[in-house]
């Protein structure tokens, strides 16, 4: 596999993987900093990492994101928003469906820039390498309340302010964030 399809494959992984994850418990966005972009429809493939994901407008400025992964498939919510001049989404389990009371619907962010003339998309997740670090070496904020999950998921327990306020600080080349993939609209 070619380290472009590796990555792809690794970002679209670290979405779906029960571990590996970094979770908020609340939402990253505030209904003011909702954005859509009609560039993000579509289907979008990474052809070697033989992952494919569909994006469909969904309710109230919301995608419907499907995804095909050699290991596994789901539906995800997502709301694009901005934060500075920075673009993320946000990715929950599908809307509308009740799972139950003892499932929380947990948040994971993702970094986004959508080349100009929309035929790729590059997202970065944030890196969970880099939070089992800090969480190790007790160098996250506090106010980003991190713990290790049962499933070896990091859960940040911040409130939605706390998380925006923490991502406010963030730089464009900041090691919060993972490795970047790049995949292209069919």
């Amino acid at each position: 596999m070619n380290p472009r399809a590796a990555l792809a494959a690794f970002a679209l992984a670290i979405l779906v993987s029960p571990g590996c994850l970094v979770l908020g418990l609340d939402r990253f966005y505030d209904e003011p900093s909702i954005a859509f972009d009609d560039r993000l429809l579509g289907n979008w493939r990474d052809a070697e990492g033989n992952v494919t994901a569909t994006v469909e407008r969904s309710d109230w400025r919301s995608y419907r994101i499907q995804y095909v992964h050699p290991t596994e498939t789901g539906t995800l919510t997502g709301y694009l928003f901005k934060q500075g001049s920075a673009t993320f989404l946000d990715v929950t389990p599908v809307r509308g469906k009740d799972f139950g009371s003892f499932v929380i619907p947990a948040h994971a962010l993702l970094r986004v820039v959508i080349a100009a003339d929309g035929a790729e998309v590059a997202i970065t997740p944030l890196s969970f390498d880099w939070f089992v670090k800090s969480l190790a070496d007790k160098t996250l904020p506090a106010s980003l309340r991190p713990t290790k999950g049962e499933r070896d998921q990091i859960l940040l327990a911040a409130t939605r302010p706390e998380l925006q306020a923490w991502l406010a600080a963030r730089q464009p080349k900041d090691p919060a964030f993972g490795v970047e993939a790049v995949f292209k609209k069919q």
